[in-house]
């Protein structure tokens, strides 16, 4: 089933899942309906790890760590302060509120919050959720994941 919508509510959809601190993802795999579901599900159910796979995903999550924990927000930040000039300095033309500086400053570090604590959840929260969805594909027990001997 996929939803038919203009893309002008789809946007502000999106902008407000992001502001509530849903990643964007979410929003778009909503969006797009479950289309793409069974072959991620058949994907996931017949993976195998090896330590070449489980090396090469460790760098790819690295790597997308890198750039989304540090340097996008660190770009933004240097963006926000040089570019669009919200510094704490700054003085407003506007009566009632003189020193908009400072809140355009504390704004400045919301966003920047933001933008590295998502991928953060992400990379700690994704890869649990996967391998427990990869289990219940499979209808394996969660009882004892790892196995042992009592």
């Amino acid at each position: 089933m996929t939803l038919a919508l203009d893309p002008h509510t789809v946007i502000w959809v999106l902008v407000f899942l992001v502001a509530g601190g849903v990643p964007v993802f979410i929003g778009v795999a909503g969006y797009l309906g479950v289309r793409f579901l069974e072959p991620v599900q058949q994907f996931l159910r017949d993976f195998e790890w090896t330590w070449t796979k489980a090396a090469l995903a460790a760098l790819g999550l690295w790597i997308f760590g890198m750039i989304f924990i540090v340097v996008i927000p660190s770009s933004w930040v240097y963006f926000a302060s040089n570019t669009l000039n919200w510094r704490e300095t700054r003085l407003c033309d506007i009566s009632f509120l003189k020193n908009c500086g400072f809140w355009l400053f504390k704004l400045r570090d919301v966003f920047a919050a933001a933008g590295f604590s998502q991928p953060f959840v992400l990379l700690i929260s994704g890869p649990d959720y996967l391998q427990k969805q990869r289990r219940r594909l499979r209808s394996e027990s969660e009882s004892r994941p790892i196995g042992g001997y009592r």
